[in-house]
């Protein structure tokens, strides 16, 4: 598993039962995963990320 892979799992985890959002960037230097907030009014069933 990939260091990107491994933050997107451990974010999903601390986000749970409610869905987890965020953006993975690619670089020329490698990937990063940057963790969302879930501003959903039902976040257990959809993911809504603010514009900001």
């Amino acid at each position: 598993m990939t260091q990107t892979e491994s933050a997107i799992l451990a974010h999903a985890r601390r986000c749970a039962p409610a869905e987890s959002c965020g953006f993975v960037v690619r670089a020329p230097e490698g990937e990063r995963y940057f963790p969302g907030v879930n501003i959903s009014g039902e976040p257990e069933d959809y993911f809504r990320m603010a514009p900001e």
